[in-house]
């Protein structure tokens, strides 16, 4: 049975204010294959394919009401998107909510943290070291450079992590 053009623009106008799991007709707590199913017959009716004997804005219409069904099984049938939905839906949101991810942090090299030329010179030749796994040299460099930064309480802390390594290699 196909959909006539004045339920699909009722439908339309409506999308927005549903949850995926209205869209499908489905209760929050339905099984996989209760999604599955649903989504079938949600095919059944809104497959654009079904439509391609009408208009061309029957097809559009079936292919935009589609694309939300399509959208609501992707999610709903994957467990880890549905719990993310589940989520986003308590929080009042109809369709999943786009997080971003945290920023990353910004790495300070020992030559940033060093603020003296000779502590920046001294901290360029440990980090050197260290990228070429040379801990006690690295660890010798940045000896001198605290020594030249004796105030740099970050590059003392660096220090320390240095041996820390040594005492466990």
């Amino acid at each position: 049975m196909a959909v006539s053009k004045e339920a699909f623009l009722v439908w339309l106008a409506q999308v927005e204010k549903k949850s995926y799991y209205d869209i499908l007709r489905l209760p929050r707590y339905a099984s996989g294959g209760a999604i599955k199913g649903a989504y079938y017959m949600f095919s059944l009716l809104y497959h654009p394919d079904r439509y391609i004997d009408d208009t061309e804005e029957m097809r559009r219409l079936a292919t935009e009401i589609f694309k939300r069904g399509v959208e609501a099984y992707r999610v709903l049938s994957r467990p880890d998107l549905r719990k993310e939905y589940d989520l986003a839906l308590n929080e009042g949101h109809l369709r999943p909510v786009e997080r971003k991810p945290p920023p990353k942090p910004v790495v300070r090299t020992l030559e940033m943290i060093a603020t003296s030329a000779r502590g920046k010179s001294f901290a360029a030749q440990a980090e050197w070291y260290i990228s070429a796994g040379q801990l006690e040299e690295a660890r010798l460099a940045l000896v001198n450079a605290c020594q030249h930064e004796p105030d740099n309480a970050e590059l003392a802390e660096r220090l320390r992590f240095i041996y820390e390594a040594l005492s466990l290699a």
